[in-house]
């Protein structure tokens, strides 16, 4: 791409008057945050991050993919430029210690990943979509090695994020089929490794999701998301799609079209443009659905968000209203510990901006130490 393009506006780098004087204020600092970066590494760090360079030359073109990247650690932080400063920073070192930018050229075991998780496709506004299948999976040969699973998993989510452009394509789309997912197929090794993918990407892959789909869900998933729901922010609830079984494929033809892993090919056939909603559903298609449409980067205004996520029941295969937000909660969502949650839904949501699991005060006062 030359420096032409890279100051081109698409779609993705549209944004409102105080998300624009919030980036232009980060963007001023980012000298400085190199510098804080390098003298808290033990390792020496990349300027670049996920192929943009964070310190182009005086004399460069302006490069609005800064922007776009910048402005996804302002969201995960309300705006607030001292905390997205932070979480940059971190991010930083995070990633030059932990060599993620080398991350791709490390090997993997096929026997063991090949039918954990992949990289396939684009959805239908051309975002690429990871697939995380959780079906017969052999919980000690997958998460046993615990460094090993994570170092894999951000492996994965560096391959989506090699096909972001930042300029009309900003973030992706997950899949997690739960098809042949029992309640008690989560065990200690798996809720754990669950629990680190969370925090590394919570941490250092801020609003790099559009949507998470839930797909295959039995009926006891909807319930527990329904529970689990009560302890996530309406930022990230608005990224949830779940759907059951007999809508799994449907959804994913209308969402992703046919661009899809061969599992769920066979109900692209059936979705004959020609037909009505109503006979589609009669022999045995998807219902239309409401839930949320994929966020594209520039939405903001309030007219723009997407409805709280629905959830298709497993039975009827119909859209049902999720379980209304309770009045009071006992407890700060900062001292919910994923590891106990009921369900795999309660931490699978990697990559998304989960503000409500980290204290902004509590993280102003370690910057300030």
């Amino acid at each position: 791409m030359t420096d032409s393009e890279h100051t081109k506006s698409g779609k993705a780098q549209q944004f409102t008057e105080t998300e624009s004087k919030a980036i232009s204020e980060l963007r001023a600092q980012l000298p400085d945050i190199l510098v804080e970066a390098s003298t808290a590494s033990s390792k020496p760090i990349s300027h670049t991050l996920w192929g943009v360079d964070l310190n182009p030359a005086p004399s460069a073109n302006h490069d609005l993919r800064v922007d776009v990247i910048l402005g996804k650690f302002l969201k995960a932080r309300s705006n607030d430029v001292h905390l997205a400063r932070s979480m940059l920073t971190n991010t930083l070192q995070w990633r030059a210690e932990y060599g993620a930018d080398t991350i791709l050229d490390e090997h993997f075991p096929e026997e063991v990943f090949g039918h954990v998780g992949m990289v396939y496709g684009r959805d239908t506004d051309g975002r690429p979509v990871t697939y995380n299948f959780y079906g017969g999976v052999d919980n000690k040969q997958v998460f046993g090695d615990l460094d090993r699973f994570l170092r894999w998993r951000v492996q994965l989510h560096e391959r989506g994020m090699q096909q972001l452009d930042f300029v009309n394509v900003a973030d992706m789309v997950q899949v997690h089929d739960y098809e042949g997912v029992g309640l008690l197929s989560y065990d200690k090794l798996a809720r754990a490794a669950s629990k680190a993918t969370v925090q590394i990407m919570s941490d250092n892959y801020p609003e790099t999701l559009a949507t998470k789909i839930f797909a295959n869900v039995p009926g006891w998933g909807e319930t527990v998301f329904n529970i689990i729901g009560r302890w996530l922010s309406e930022d990230t609830k608005k990224k949830f799609v779940v759907v059951s079984k007999t809508s799994a494929r449907g959804v994913l033809a209308q969402r992703i079209g046919g661009d899809v892993p061969e599992k769920f090919r066979e109900h692209v056939a059936e979705l004959d443009a020609s037909k009505t909603e109503g006979e589609k559903e009669a022999a045995g298609g998807t219902a239309t659905l409401s839930a949320p449409e994929p966020r594209p980067a520039h939405m903001d205004a309030a007219e723009d968000l997407p409805k709280p996520t629905e959830v298709v029941d497993a039975q009827t295969d119909i859209v049902a209203e999720p379980v209304p937000e309770p009045a009071t909660i006992t407890a700060a969502p900062e001292d919910i510990d994923p590891v106990d949650a009921p369900s795999d839904l309660a931490t699978e949501t990697a990559g998304m901006r989960l503000d409500d699991s980290t204290d902004p005060k509590e993280e102003t006062l370690a910057t300030q130490k």
